[in-house]
């Protein structure tokens, strides 16, 4: 084999396994999160609606609506407000994976916590946030063009 040859094989290879490493260490750090669940709905113009008993069996859900290009992270926090993200890397589009207790792109490798803010780049913008309010036993989230 000559020298040539044998670096590009052994560059690839060990390409494909950082790669592996990366994303399966997001993977499962991922699965280790406990109660993570899809709630699947429509939105009314641009507001989507949740009972708030959707929070009676944990403070984080995720939701992805119909006809939104992203889903969207709603975490109800220790003062009983309200957060709501948009789950889309702010460097490329991408959408995000939950990962532990934060979001991880997959695409370059940005991490974002569990507020949106950049933990590692290339991202350097916060994520989107959306407003959310509680009206008449609902949470209100307000949906914006991404």
């Amino acid at each position: 084999m000559d020298r040539r040859k044998f670096l590009k094989d052994t560059c690839g290879a060990c390409a494909a396994v950082s790669i592996g490493l990366i994303l399966g260490s997001s993977l499962l750090e991922s699965c280790g999160s406990t109660g993570l669940s899809v709630l699947k709905t429509s939105a009314t113009g641009n507001k989507v609606s949740l009972p708030l008993q959707t929070f009676d069996q944990g403070n984080f859900k995720l939701v992805r609506v119909n006809n939104y290009s992203f889903d969207i992270a709603v975490q109800k926090l220790e003062d009983g407000s309200f957060r709501a993200l948009v789950l889309m890397c702010t460097h490329a589009k991408h959408p995000l994976t939950k990962a532990g207790s934060g979001y991880f792109c997959t695409l370059h490798g940005s991490k974002f916590s569990e507020s949106g803010k950049v933990e590692k780049g290339p991202a350097s913008r916060p994520l989107l946030h959306l407003p959310a309010e509680v009206q008449d036993g609902n949470l209100v989230v307000t949906l914006t063009t991404v």
